[in-house]
């Protein structure tokens, strides 16, 4: 979500928002280092940096630098630790490599909400800080879990869940 509106941002907003974000740590911000980095051509990224700009996230003078303001930077500086999360989880949990990870959180990133992401940081720093259950869990990935991709063998679903009271079962 933004300052000027509740309607959250598009995923080619947050691509081009976080990449001000990090291009804005080592320095000055220019329409060309985005387009460079995206892949796009100049236009698209003036459109969408005046687009972000008249959110309130971002400032931009005319063929001239592109800045942040604080609800940018808070905005910017969430996107990228989803980024950093999920290559995290991709790469050092799941065994991934890096090339075959990257795609996949530029994809997933988008869909990661504020109340999910803080349990999955949970998560990845429990796996991480457990070196024999990761070790366990790249065994079981490197022995032929990476593959199933239509049926689960490890029961993941099959675990009923119950609101409320705790039934009981008796023998009569």
């Amino acid at each position: 979500m933004n300052a000027v509106n509740s309607a959250p941002l598009t995923p080619s907003q947050e691509n081009y928002l976080e990449w001000v974000y990090r291009f804005s740590e080592n320095g000055e911000v220019r329409v060309s280092d985005i387009a460079k980095k995206l892949g796009v051509s100049l236009p698209s990224v003036s459109r969408a940096v005046s687009t972000l700009a008249k959110m309130g996230l971002l400032t931009h003078e005319s063929y001239g630098k592109i800045g942040m303001t604080a609800e940018g930077r808070t905005v910017g500086k969430s996107i990228v630790r989803r980024d950093k999360c999920l290559t995290k989880l991709l790469v050092d949990i799941l065994g991934m490599e890096p090339e075959e990870a990257d795609p996949e959180v530029h994809r997933l990133e988008h869909l990661i909400s504020g109340r999910v992401l803080p349990r999955l940081e949970i998560l990845v720093h429990y796996a991480v800080s457990d070196p024999v259950w990761l070790e366990r869990l790249h065994r079981q990935i490197n022995d032929g879990a990476e593959g199933k991709t239509e049926e689960s063998s490890f029961g993941i679903g099959e675990t009923p869940i119950h609101k409320g009271a705790v039934v009981e079962k008796r023998n009569k």
